[in-house]
């Protein structure tokens, strides 16, 4: 269970149980229950640095499993979007690359699944930045992938195959940075989504207050 779903468990059953404690004590006693916990747990979920504790890189995957395709109708959202469509094409023309790369025995399978992991990655994460439409991050997650992710990926492409042999940890760990990036953005997103939730919570104890 991820932290985001672990932490609306935590405080749906916080409230849930100030509820019943309102039968046994009065009730501005029974409604610091859900609103310390949830308050508690605000202050040990903290989003991690982009090169701290970031999550683990992702799992190999074979090329014909890589390429997790967005609902057509999800899909046809964002590649109609100014901000988002040309990273889904880039994306997408990435994908077809390294797999063309791949089948001819250009690549190694490694460099293969790694770099696709990651573009399947990216490409489950673009909605939610769509809808979060936070210009900054928007801008990063831009430049991620047209500067740092083209950086690493296309010139390693054009090089021999003895060169690609020299040169593929450092691709590898171009990579595990990029991803690393991701996982920061991926919490910073979680992070606002709990800050709503507490709003929520908070205006429900207010209307229940009130009534009471």
């Amino acid at each position: 269970m991820s932290r985001l779903k672990l932490f609306t468990v935590f405080i749906v059953a916080g409230y849930l149980i100030g509820l019943l404690a309102t039968l046994f004590v009065p009730v501005y006693v029974a409604l610091l229950i859900p609103a310390g916990l949830s308050s508690l747990a605000l202050i040990f979920y903290k989003p991690k640095h982009p090169m701290q504790g970031a999550k683990p890189f992702a799992e190999p995957i074979a090329p014909s499993q890589a390429s997790t395709p967005l609902p057509s109708d999800l899909q046809d959202t964002v590649a109609k979007d100014p901000v988002w469509g040309p990273v889904l094409e880039y994306i997408g023309v990435l994908e077809d690359m390294l797999i063309s790369e791949g089948q001819k025995d250009n690549l190694d399978n490694e460099i293969v699944e790694k770099t696709l992991s990651l573009l399947t990655r990216l490409q489950r994460v673009i909605p939610q930045l769509q809808e979060l439409n936070d210009g900054n991050i928007n801008h990063n997650i831009h430049r991620l992938v047209f500067k740092d992710l083209n950086g690493a990926v296309n010139p390693f492409l054009k090089l021999s195959g003895e060169a690609k042999r020299q040169n593929r940890r450092l691709l590898l760990t171009g990579l595990k940075d990029i991803n690393s990036k991701i996982s920061f953005y991926v919490e910073s997103i979680e992070h606002r989504d709990l800050i709503d939730l507490q709003t929520k919570i908070d205006l429900i104890h207010e209307r229940y207050n009130v009534q009471n």
